[in-house]
C-alpha cells in the first residue's frame, strides 16, 4: 500500500470537519469524482447528516481524541479496500495546498522579497 502519512489523514479529517464533505467537493475548484464523494459519504454521513464520529469532531476540533477517530474510519476503510485508496488520494490531490493561519504575530514575511541586492532582515534589530 501506497505511504499514507498521519498528516494526510488529519487533512483530510479536519477538512471534512470544517467544511463538511458538499463545500469540500465545491470548494477546491476541481472536481471530486462520484465515487470519490461516494465513499466520503458512506464512511461520514447517514441520511444526508454527520455520523456521530464526524459530527463531534465538527463540534470540538481541538479534540484529538475525535480526530484520531476520524482518521482511524479513513485509515481502515482504506486498508479493507484499494479502491478506497484511490479515492483518498484524489480528494487529497484536490485539496487547497496550504491553509496558512498567522495571528497575533510580527516578523512574518508570507512571500517572495526582492531587494535588488540591498539589505534584507526581518525582526527586531538589536543592537546590531
Amino acid at each position: 500500500m501506497a505511504l499514507i502519512t498521519s498528516a494526510m489523514l488529519s487533512t483530510l479529517a479536519m477538512s471534512l470537519a470544517s467544511k463538511g464533505l458538499e463545500n469540500l467537493a465545491e470548494n477546491t475548484g476541481k472536481s471530486i469524482s462520484q465515487g470519490a464523494i461516494d465513499w466520503a459519504k458512506s464512511l461520514f454521513y447517514k441520511d444526508g447528516e454527520p455520523k456521530k464520529a464526524l459530527k463531534e469532531l465538527q463540534e470540538n476540533p481541538s479534540d484529538e481524541r475525535k480526530l484520531e477517530i476520524v482518521k482511524s474510519i479513513l485509515e481502515n476503510s482504506i486498508e479493507a479496500n484499494s479502491e478506497n485508496l484511490n479515492h483518498f488520494k484524489e480528494i487529497i490531490s484536490k485539496l487547497p495546498k496550504s491553509d496558512i493561519n498567522i495571528e497575533g504575530s510580527k516578523n512574518v514575511n508570507m512571500g517572495n522579497v526582492d531587494t535588488n541586492g540591498g539589505d534584507f532582515r526581518i525582526g527586531d534589530n538589536y543592537g546590531g
